[in-house]
């Protein structure tokens, strides 16, 4: 029985970016990457817009999402380190590494599955309508908790149900491990289809589960960008 949540955000929103561009000569120097292969990886996501050029705060009263956010900040020290959940490495399927505390100045929405659960292919679904819409402004990543699984066959699942906005990773059995540590078990329940949503300042909200439409994912990031 496909279960939504009550999520009807009201939040007014701007966001502004300019982009420049020089002659083709001096963007096509421009473009040219020094970075070492592991940080390429992250500078090549979707920019984000900043979160200061938000003009509205979000009424945190009208969202879940929201709601576990802003507790998580309002009871979070000045100086909190992240959770390991968050600093551990993951190698996506295209085999670039990332920590899921590399996006800070972007909202991420991640979303814990498995190839074998119907409910996740569903809310994958509305989830890559959501990634498409927002493209530039969140981050999505989608992480198998199928830990023996092969990034080639979780490639595969993406390419065949049209997943293209998002970006999917096997959970390492510490990843997984650090999930259940910081959410309980729950985490790892795909059939539940566990999700996070994280703030653009890093901060991270509860877990939530249950199925998520495709506006509500995008007010609910939008709303904490």
């Amino acid at each position: 029985m496909r279960v939504r949540s009550a999520f009807a955000i009201i939040v007014s929103i701007s966001i502004a970016a300019s982009v420049s561009a020089g002659s083709f000569a001096g963007a096509a120097q421009a473009r040219e990457s020094t970075e070492p292969p592991e940080t390429a990886a992250v500078a090549a996501s979707p920019t984000c817009a900043s979160t200061a050029e938000s003009t509205t705060q979000p009424d945190a009263t009208e969202s879940s999402a929201v709601q576990s956010i802003v507790a998580a900040e309002s009871t979070a020290p000045a100086t909190a380190t992240q959770p390991e959940w968050q600093t551990l490495g993951i190698v996506d399927v295209d085999g670039a590494s990332f920590t899921l505390s590399d996006f800070v100045g972007c909202p991420v929405f991640v979303a814990n599955f498995a190839t074998w659960c119907g409910e996740c292919r569903e809310q994958l679904g509305d989830t890559q309508q959501a990634a498409a819409e927002l493209y530039g402004e969140a981050i999505f990543i989608a992480l198998s908790v199928e830990t023996d699984i092969s990034p080639d066959d979780v490639a595969a699942y993406a390419e065949d149900n049209g997943f293209s906005d998002i970006r999917f990773a096997v959970m390492s059995p510490e990843m997984l491990g650090a999930m259940v540590d910081a959410f309980g078990h729950s985490a790892i329940n795909p059939s539940s289809t566990p999700h996070v949503f994280i703030a653009a300042d890093g901060i991270p909200g509860e877990l939530l589960t249950g199925f998520e439409t495709p506006h509500a994912i995008i007010e609910a990031l939008r709303a904490v960008a």
